[in-house]
């Protein structure tokens, strides 16, 4: 079965997670441009269906929270601890956003990223708001430990038996050693460690499996405030 979702080309966070996502689970598909958007032509099979329109629903609820909540950030000088609050403030309720995204897209066969947002999901931006708001809160007082409390305290509703095994750093290749599905491609930023820590808030892990001295010691440190890190 054919689908096909409609990107506007500055939604480069969409973008890239689709492909990326699509590309690490066999998902079919072909890229079309045009002059303000790119249109991604998907050849489906009843396996993947699921996987699709989750990753879709995913894609429009992150590509439009992020610079909501970026904006608690914009003055300030990303560090381990800041990443790790952004990264949780994103991640906060998004099974739940997930959820309505995919009760307005499934089954349709043609999706604008941007459309169905703007159209149908625009009040998820009050909430987005609010989280803003907590963020800036925890920056103005420049504690990292209060940062991690309150960020593990976010996590607190999606925490799960998950173990992740890194397998590969810088370039983040994670196993999920507990039931051996897909861990999501998560390139947020330029920076490898940012995107470990997202990554890992993202998955709800419990716990991290790391080689010795694969990575060092300040990022080990910032991970051991969020999971339990085991050192092989």
């Amino acid at each position: 079965m054919n689908k096909k979702v409609i990107i506007e080309k500055k939604n480069l966070i969409a973008y890239d997670y689709l492909v990326d996502n699509f590309a690490a689970s066999g998902i079919k598909f072909k890229t079309r441009l045009s002059t303000a958007f790119i249109t991604l032509l998907v050849d489906l099979d009843s396996n993947s269906l699921d996987s699709f329109y989750t990753y879709l629903a995913k894609a429009i609820v992150l590509s439009h929270k992020y610079p909501v909540i970026m904006a608690a950030f914009e003055e300030v000088e990303f560090n381990y601890s800041s990443i790790a609050c952004l990264s949780a403030l994103l991640y906060f309720d998004i099974e739940g956003e997930t959820d309505q995204v995919l009760s307005v897209i499934k089954n349709e066969n043609v999706i604008s990223v941007e459309g169905t947002f703007n159209f149908k999901m625009d009040g998820m931006k009050d909430d987005w708001e609010e989280l803003k708001s907590i963020g800036e809160v925890l920056l103005f007082g420049d504690s990292d430990e209060d940062i991690y409390n309150v960020t593990n305290f976010m996590m607190t509703n999606r925490n799960s038996n998950k173990s992740l095994f890194l397998a590969q750093y810088p370039d983040i290749l994670l196993a999920n050693v507990t039931d051996g599905l897909m861990v999501e491609h998560i390139k947020l930023h330029d920076n490898e460690d940012f995107n470990l820590i997202t990554t890992i808030i993202a998955e709800s892990a419990s716990e991290l499996i790391v080689e010795k001295n694969q990575i060092k010691q300040s990022l080990l440190d910032c991970l051991s405030n969020l999971v339990k890190v085991k050192i092989l």
